[in-house]
């Protein structure tokens, strides 16, 4: 990994080998049923329906774009609130993806991701949830952002903060590093920087969301038991493919520890909500 000492930012250096891999498989998405198992994944849904009534009652949005949708659990959700939606994904997402017909969802290639087929100022809410992280092109995808929204509306950014207290527990067992899917791991400091710097004036930074907060710190905890074995809890909630995938020591020893990583997780969480030093940040911004 890089750092920029200025800004904290950290960037995965890809080997000439993970190049070549996808890393988007079944261990990621598990099935087109759904991420989890039955229970985690109606807990998962509501936390989706949830963020997204937040959104709109902030933003009140005619016209929605939500860049690497997924699911769709968002948007779905934001169009039965009232917009119109639509969403940007890669033309290698699987194809129950690409297919939903719930949601306008445009495929690019990798050699037109930042062309984006839109007039300027098409949008009021332009929504990158977990996602610019992901992106080989963060740069370019903002500008693009920042053509696309309409002037004085609203760009949600919500990412890892890899300068709070969960990342600083330890980088490389911290449970939202999740290399090599993320190539950039920003920090608050350096991912408002870069949104002043494209085109955005910061209007707020909160919270992301309180159930990835807390569940980061269980997990980096737990992780802490297991350096070599990482997100065993977390493949035991997926179920199916990826708890396959999983080793059955390490699922049953992060078990077992909880006596001790349980009550420092909440005590965890309890400090970064004090001191707002967030595990995952929401960024709202204005193009200017």
């Amino acid at each position: 990994m890089g750092k920029c000492s200025s800004c904290q930012c950290v960037m995965t250096l890809k080997s000439s080998e993970s190049s070549f891999e996808n890393h988007y498989g079944k261990v990621y998405y598990n099935s087109s049923k759904g991420k989890f198992s039955p229970l985690a994944e109606k807990v998962f849904r509501w936390n989706h329906k949830r963020n997204a009534k937040i959104l709109f009652e902030r933003v009140h949005p005619k016209r929605v774009l939500e860049i690497g949708c997924g699911r769709a659990y968002l948007l779905k959700e934001i169009k039965e609130l009232g917009a119109e939606v639509f969403a940007l994904e890669s033309d290698n997402a699987a194809e129950w993806i690409l297919n939903n017909k719930d949601i306008n969802i445009v495929a690019l290639s990798e050699e037109h991701a930042h062309s984006w087929p839109f007039r300027p100022s098409s949008f009021q809410l332009i929504i990158y949830w977990h996602v610019l992280e992901h992106l080989s092109d963060p740069i370019a995808s903002l500008k693009q952002a920042a053509s696309a929204l309409e002037k004085g509306k609203v760009l949600c950014v919500s990412i890892p903060n890899v300068s709070s207290y969960q990342a600083r527990l330890h980088l490389t067992t911290w449970f939202h590093l999740d290399v090599p899917r993320h190539l950039f791991h920003f920090s608050r400091k350096g991912i408002c920087r870069l949104l002043e710097d494209n085109g955005f004036e910061i209007c707020k930074v909160e919270s992301g969301d309180k159930i990835q907060n807390l569940f980061g710190w269980f997990q980096s905890l737990a992780n802490l038991f297991t350096p070599n074995r990482i997100n065993g809890l977390y493949r035991l909630l997926q179920g199916g493919y990826p708890l396959k995938t999983a080793s059955v020591l390490s699922v049953l020893v992060q078990l077992i520890t909880s006596i001790v990583w349980l009550p420092l997780g909440i005590f965890g969480f309890i400090a970064e909500e004090i001191t707002g030093n967030y595990g995952n940040i929401t960024i709202y911004s204005k193009r200017k």
